[in-house]
């Protein structure tokens, strides 16, 4: 199902005010691509604008709370208003606590499902009349996450969960329906974004995300590439292929590993207080850019997405 080029495409992005979100923006932009940059940040949104400005392509931002079905679709309003279209809506913005199940409150668990899986459901109900007008694409930036869940992140794997199954139900409903529509789920493993910093935490460390760690403008090309030629699920990077197969080979040794690693390779060892600001319900001022802390462990590509991309398309 292949889809028009970038060049040529109007692209929204959702968490695009920094992380994988802003170097999908950017991506885009740099190939030509009219973008909607869309998040709570405005310090981030009016940097990405700047960015593909002077790239030399158009964009706008759309100051957008995922978890406020109205705000999703205020963000699709104006996207059709300033650009008449959508190519690509590439649901992308999350947020995570890093805490044991049962320490999470209620609240919390709430608002992790609201932004992660409400946020892709109001994008999909509010983006899917135009989609079906420009024969375009549903992206969602999921998890390998969303087939194994991990100590500590019980609220994000759940919602990761919920997002890949509902848009599997809704694939399946637009493929009888005849609807020209795809889509498509990228399935990233770690990348080096400043939201470890951000992110609420009860464990009294620096949150990291587990080695290895990559750069998020191969993860942002593999989201770009599917904008143009849509895949059904595309593990990013060995690491999240490898847990992909893990599960299903041997969850129990999934288990046994993550007993043993699960805690400690998800945190630097720094102590962090728990009480630190945190974006979980509010944004946190500045521009925090697309890349995180950890710029000298991360890699810059991954050969196994580049080799991926080359076989058979599921």
């Amino acid at each position: 199902m292949r889809k028009k080029r970038i060049s040529e495409q109007v692209v929204v992005v959702t968490g695009a005010s920094s992380g994988l979100g802003r170097a999908i923006a950017r991506g885009a932009g740099a190939r030509g691509a009219k973008v909607v940059v869309a998040a709570r940040g405005m310090d981030g949104l009016n940097a990405a604008v700047d960015e593909i400005e002077r790239a030399g392509s158009e964009a706008i931002a759309v100051q957008t709370d995922v978890a406020e079905q109205e705000q999703v679709e205020a963000l699709v309003a104006r996207s059709v208003e300033r650009f008449g279209r959508i190519d690509t809506f590439v649901a992308n913005a999350i947020v995570t606590v890093y805490a044991e199940a049962h320490r999470l409150e209620p609240d919390e668990l709430r608002r992790v499902m609201d932004v992660n899986f409400f946020g892709v459901a109001y994008g999909y109900w509010a983006a899917l009349p135009h989609l079906r007008e420009s024969k375009g694409t549903f992206l969602h930036v999921s998890s390998a996450l969303a087939y194994r869940g991990i100590p500590l992140q019980a609220a994000y794997c759940a919602s990761k969960a919920a997002a890949r199954t509902f848009l599997e139900s809704a694939r399946v409903e637009l493929q009888k329906e005849g609807a020209d529509v795809a889509v498509s789920l990228v399935l990233p493993g770690a990348i080096n974004t400043p939201q470890f910093d951000r992110d609420r935490q009860k464990i009294g460390k620096q949150p990291q995300p587990v080695p290895p760690i990559y750069q998020p403008e191969p993860f942002a090309e593999a989201v770009l590439h599917c904008a143009e030629k849509p895949i059904r699920e595309l593990p990013v990077s060995w690491g999240a292929q490898k847990l992909l197969w893990g599960q299903k080979l041997s969850p129990r040794t999934g288990d046994w590993v993550l007993r043993r690693i699960g805690w400690k390779k998800q945190h630097t060892g720094e102590d962090k207080p728990v009480d630190a600001p945190d974006n979980l319900f509010d944004t946190l001022p500045g521009d925090p850019g697309a890349h995180g802390r950890f710029d000298d462990e991360s890699k810059g590509s991954t050969a196994w997405t580049r080799l991926r991309l080359l076989l058979p398309k599921g």
